[in-house]
């Protein structure tokens, strides 16, 4: 399922002359930094929820249409005790994402005067986990994520966002403290946010981007 995600996003993402919008620029580079909350599973002998300021993430969007688009993604989730920080998890995942400019369908852009916006995504990505524990192989896994992204437009170039994503991890082996979940080789599906702030860069040549105008 992510594979089929990914490769369609993909495929329309190198395809992108199939739609262009006069005069707006359709590309953004985005930047987050913030909070990943690991919801279960672990073990709860540890004094610790494996959650901590140790997410980042790294974006490029193309938008299709005023409403729809494509972003590829690469993000960054470490998982450790604390204190201590010796024990736990670090997940690297790529993927993408299908984008839908809600604020914008709704009016809230019109009514703020082009300040305010609302983007709502559906992810897909391809995880690689490893443990702490270096006894531990590594692990690929598969993450599906739902998030809101609250905006605001600082002027043409640049908007501050916030966004909030609940990730599904399909099928892992490890828990979030990077011990296997059994001892056999069964794997449950994992539950973790991502609580971040960032930064859109609009790239292209002309004034405006599809997110406001």
């Amino acid at each position: 399922m992510v594979k089929k995600i990914f490769s369609i996003a993909l495929f329309l993402f190198c395809t992108s002359t199939v739609y262009s919008q006069f005069n707006l620029n359709n590309v953004s580079l985005e930047l987050n930094y913030g909070y990943n909350g690991a919801i279960q599973p672990y073990n709860k002998q540890f004094n610790s929820n494996f959650s901590g300021f140790n997410h980042f993430e790294v974006g490029l969007r193309y938008m299709f249409t005023e409403y729809v688009g494509t972003k590829l993604i690469f993000k960054s989730d470490k998982f450790v005790n604390d204190p201590g920080g010796v024990i736990g998890i670090q997940y690297n995942s790529i993927g993408a994402s299908f984008v839908y400019n809600a604020g914008k369908k709704i009016g809230l852009t019109y009514l703020t005067r082009d300040n305010l916006g609302v983007l709502i995504h559906f992810d897909g990505s391809i995880g690689f986990a490893n443990s702490l524990q270096p006894q531990f192989e590594s692990e690929k896994t598969n993450i599906i994520g739902l998030g809101i992204t609250p905006q605001y437009r600082i002027n043409n170039k640049i908007a501050i966002v916030t966004d909030f994503t609940y990730n599904i991890n399909l099928k892992q082996l490890y828990g979030f403290d990077g011990y296997p979940i059994h001892n056999s080789k069964l794997s449950e599906t994992g539950y973790f946010y991502n609580l971040s702030i960032g930064l859109i860069y609009y790239i292209g040549e002309n004034r405006y981007h599809s997110d406001w105008f």
